[in-house]
């Protein structure tokens, strides 16, 4: 049996976050459309935490939690 608290202290929790370069292809008000490794995704922007944009190509500061549930 699990609890709340231990589901967010698992080690790739809401409380880990990673740089990832990404290809911007997309952009809207509520998400972006990101190419990473042949893989086009939406992601909403209430999981990214900061974008830093130059040209086409971008990082994203996203939990590790959100990108291992949309890309694996």
């Amino acid at each position: 049996m699990f609890n709340l608290k231990s589901l967010f202290s698992l080690p790739y929790g809401y409380s880990d976050y990673s740089w990832v370069e990404v290809k911007l292809i997309h952009e809207t008000k509520k998400a972006i459309l990101v190419d990473f490794d042949g893989k086009k995704a939406w992601l909403p922007k209430a999981w990214i935490i900061k974008i830093k944009k130059e040209n086409k190509a971008a990082k994203i500061k996203i939990p590790l939690y959100q990108w291992a549930k949309e890309f694996t």
